[in-house]
């Protein structure tokens, strides 16, 4: 509820200051950047597609288009546990639309991978969103950002090779290194 929270009320700052300069929402990712700083602000990808739906009557796709071309994530640790993944039941009873949309969020990244991978299986598996009985918030984070980064040069490489390497295959390029402190 906390990160739902700070992610509304942050994006709705940010969409109230894009349209005060702005007549509409069509150059959103032209004019704003929002960093993903690491799992605890993914909601912004989800929430931000139920804001253009929703409230600004957008289509799926254009809202989509600027989503990912808004979000960027950056990943501060390769450890799994450290990733954050919650309960499918819990977020659909805590935020049911919010949820709504990541379902469609995955079927239409499922429908990707199949389609990029001629329908690997094992590939699928490692990267999709709803799995197991809960939301992989690194991998939608992944999935709706137009790019990934380590804070330094090594985590970047063991993301790119090791831990996230079928994202890097799927998004060549969206993987980067921006060194902390610098």
């Amino acid at each position: 509820k906390q990160q739902y929270f700070f992610v509304a009320a942050g994006l709705n700052s940010i969409i109230r200051a894009h349209l005060r300069v702005y007549p509409d929402l069509t150059n959103f990712a032209d004019k704003n950047v929002i960093q993903l700083n690491d799992t605890h602000p993914v909601l912004v990808i989800p929430e931000l597609m139920r804001i253009f739906m929703d409230e600004y009557d957008m289509g799926w796709d254009e809202s989509w288009e600027i989503v990912k071309h808004t979000c960027a994530y950056t990943n501060h640790t390769i450890l799994a546990e450290a990733l954050e993944k919650w309960p499918i039941d819990v977020m659909r009873d805590l935020l049911p639309r919010i949820y709504q949309i990541i379902e469609e969020i995955d079927r239409r990244f499922v429908g990707f991978v199949k389609m990029k991978t001629d329908g690997d299986e094992e590939i699928l598996r490692k990267v999709r969103i709803l799995k197991d009985g809960q939301v992989h918030m690194a991998n939608l984070a992944i999935a709706g950002s137009f790019s990934v980064n380590g804070v330094a040069a090594l985590h970047t490489e063991i993301l790119k090779t090791r831990e996230m390497k079928e994202f890097n295959d799927l998004f060549p390029g969206k993987f980067n290194n921006k060194t902390n402190g610098v």
